[in-house]
């Protein structure tokens, strides 16, 4: 008789993001001990959390970070993401693995060495967001993105690429992007053209904070709808910045989905998007505390 292989217990938690309310924010699965798991394990696990996002923590390569972070959506790997950094972060000092000094840590990823601080009196956690590369849609794609929509777009639509790549655009119409029900078919069509992870759309709330309502499509890499992206938002500070702003503001994101995320991004011009300094920030809260058998 064939005896089972052996398991390893592993720890793990499930964080929300961008939220101190559970259930509210974006979930990401986090394996905190992630040393001799091979890409199609990790992959496998992450088809099986079935989250936009899976995390695995491994021991630095760089002697300069505090820790590795691998990231999946249920498809494919990601160079950095948002929120699972924020909420892996969160994880890791949470579990006492990792300890910031002077309010300050460092990870290694795909995308390189990400910078994070923790406030210390709200604990909210902030990534510095990588550098960016910025190409303006034509007409014919910004035109293609606003039938996918059904919504009118400002004429600056950008593909912007921090490691996940962002169609970004700021919606003119006075049409409520919260009611939409997008073209996933031709979202997912553009975003194999433009070689995107998805289409992140903004509009402004008047007079209220906070100032932006955000919504992000990423069908083609297996997430219909993000419920509180963090690198959209990124990308959403590095299009402002390219305006020449700079700012700080609060975006809301997942009420269309159930949830009621909120987002702090702060960005310095310097010239444009693609030298723009850009930072996103939150709270998190954890919902599960366990182990995985692998």
């Amino acid at each position: 008789m064939t005896q089972p292989a052996a398991t390893r217990r592993r720890r793990f938690r499930q964080v929300d993001v961008f939220t101190t309310t559970p259930f509210r924010g974006n979930p990401v699965a986090v394996i905190l001990d992630a040393d001799g798991l091979d890409t199609g394990q990790m992959q496998a696990i992450a088809r099986w959390t079935n989250l936009s996002e899976t995390t695995f923590a491994l021991a630095p390569e760089d002697p300069r970070a505090d820790y590795q972070l691998r990231i999946f959506t249920p498809r494919s790997e990601l160079p950095f993401a948002g929120h699972p950094t924020i909420g892996s972060a969160h994880a890791l000092i949470e579990a006492g693995i990792v300890t910031a000094r002077d309010g300050r840590l460092i990870q290694q990823c795909k995308a390189g060495l990400i910078e994070l601080t923790i406030e210390p009196q709200s604990a909210r956690i902030w990534l510095r967001a990588p550098s960016t590369s910025v190409t303006r849609l034509d007409d014919a794609d910004r035109d293609a993105l606003q039938r996918a929509l059904g919504l009118r777009c400002h004429e600056d639509a950008m593909r912007i690429d921090m490691g996940p790549v962002w169609i970004t655009a700021q919606i003119d119409d006075t049409a409520d992007l919260l009611q939409i029900e997008p073209d996933m078919a031709a979202i997912t069509a553009l975003s194999d053209r433009l070689h995107a992870t998805g289409v992140t759309a903004f509009q402004a709330i008047a007079g209220a904070q906070p100032e932006f309502e955000v919504r992000s499509f990423a069908p083609r890499v297996g997430v219909p709808e993000d419920p509180v992206c963090g690198s959209g938002n990124a990308c959403i500070g590095a299009l402002l910045a390219m305006r020449g702003q700079s700012a700080e503001h609060t975006a809301r994101q997942g009420r269309a989905i159930g949830r009621d995320g909120r987002i702090a991004v702060r960005y310095l011009s310097n010239g444009g998007a693609a030298s723009a300094e850009v930072w996103i920030g939150g709270s998190c809260v954890t919902c599960v505390d366990g182990e995985l058998r692998t």
